[in-house]
Order: structure tokens, then C-alpha cells, then sequence
């Protein structure tokens, strides 16, 4: 009521011919209004009532059917954020104690090892997967190798943020600040050692995103993504 009396006063006060009511669904009061302010141009008079979701405009008649246009496509259920699931493999480069033979869907990946650093045969340490949520961070931290006796590598995997670009139908994930690094036991104390990169790759391709050391003897250790996005 205190609204409705308002928009009196308004409309005696500024001679306007017309007044609406805007009933709201899913857009917050202060975020109609904000629309309705810039529509409106200085010549719309606007109320909000951000319990009631409500505003109350008195203008000129065209301006307020282009405002409640305006916030009409506004006002609707917002997306659910994306997830994107990322599957990260450890590979080696020879025969080390604890590895698999590379699995076929790695095959792509050993080609382009081979391309790029000149070793014929690799095998699987480990894999781990990762969710995160569109536009957030993600962290994962463990022991790297199934049987890799008593001293298996620790590893640390994090990044600042992921994102899901392009359409629905070609989505593109993009790793900021990706850090994949592992702890060398020398001594009586842990060495780190890793990557850390930008990283782009279209969903569901396999990417080699660097290389690093395994063991203090400098045992060629590989960093493969993957990733898909779900609901």
C-alpha cells in the first residue's frame, strides 16, 4: 500500500499518464530496478519493494512496456553451474617398479611423447580425477604409484581456476595456473619437483601438458589432462 501511495504522489507530482506493477520470479528487486533506471532514462519514476519482489514504475507508457520487456528477459531461473570432471595420468618413461602397460586410449598420448621428446615406450603410474565446478578452484593432494615400495611419491595438484568455454556442443576447458608437482625423497628430506602452466584443450581430448623428474636419478615423468563437463 505504502507503494501503491507513493506512485500517487509520483504521478500527481510529475503529471505521468501511467502507471505498472512488476511482479518479479527470479531477479532480485534491486536488480529490476537497476534496469528499469537505465530504461527509463531519468523520466520513470521507480519504486522497488525487495520483499514483496516488486516494482511499481509511473512514466511515460512506452517506456514502461520497454521496461517490463526488459525485465521480463531478465527475470529467469538461472543456469546451474557447469562441473567439469578432469582426469589427470602420471606416465613414465621405461620399466619402473609400480607402472601398468599404457592403456589404449593413452595411445594418442604416446605418439605425441614420442613426437615431442623422443621416448618409444611409456607406461602408467597413476591416474586421479579431479570436480570442479565452472569458474572455481580445485585441489588434490596423495600418494602417487600403486607398489612403489617404501618411499612412494607424494604428489600435489591444483589449480586457480577452471573454466568452460564455447558452445554446448563444442565445449573448450581452460586450466589456470595448473601446478602438478611431486616430492622426491634425497637423503633424509623431500625435494619438490613439477609444472606449472596455462593449459586449453577441447573436451575429451588428451593432452600432454608437461614433463618433469620422478626420482632423483631423473626418471622422465609425463602430466596428462583430460576432461569432460557434466551437470
Amino acid at each position: 500500500m505504502k507503494l501503491l501511495l507513493l506512485v500517487l504522489m509520483s504521478l500527481t507530482l510529475w503529471g505521468q499518464s501511467s502507471a505498472k506493477v512488476i511482479l518479479l520470479k527470479h531477479i532480485k528487486a534491486d536488480s529490476a530496478s537497476v534496469i528499469a533506471n537505465a530504461f527509463g532514462d531519468g523520466k520513470v519514476n521507480v519504486q522497488r519493494d525487495p520483499r514483496a519482489q516488486m516494482l511499481v514504475l509511473s512514466g511515460p507508457p512506452d517506456l514502461l512496456t520497454a521496461i517490463e520487456n526488459a525485465i521480463q528477459k531478465a527475470d529467469v531461473p538461472e543456469k546451474s553451474a557447469l562441473n567439469v570432471e578432469l582426469t589427470f595420468y602420471a606416465l613414465v618413461a621405461g620399466d619402473v617398479a609400480g607402472t601398468v602397460a599404457l592403456p589404449e586410449d593413452l595411445a594418442g598420448v604416446a605418439k605425441q611423447v614420442k613426437g615431442l621428446f623422443g621416448y618409444p615406450s611409456l607406461r602408467l603410474m597413476d591416474s586421479l580425477q579431479v570436480r570442479a565446478r565452472d569458474g572455481m578452484r580445485g585441489e588434490a593432494t596423495g600418494m602417487m604409484g600403486k607398489a612403489q615400495g617404501s618411499n612412494p611419491n607424494q604428489y600435489n595438484l591444483r589449480f586457480d581456476e577452471v573454466l568452460v568455454q564455447g558452445s554446448e556442443k563444442a565445449h573448450s576447458i581452460k586450466l589456470s595456473r595448473l601446478r602438478f608437482g611431486t616430492k622426491i625423497l634425497i637423503g633424509n628430506q623431500y625435494l619438490e619437483m613439477g609444472l606449472t602452466t596455462d593449459v586449453d584443450f577441447r573436451e575429451g581430448q588428451k593432452i600432454v601438458i608437461g614433463k618433469s623428474s620422478l626420482d632423483s636419478s631423473g626418471t622422465p615423468f609425463f602430466v596428462v589432462v583430460t576432461g569432460r563437463v557434466v551437470d
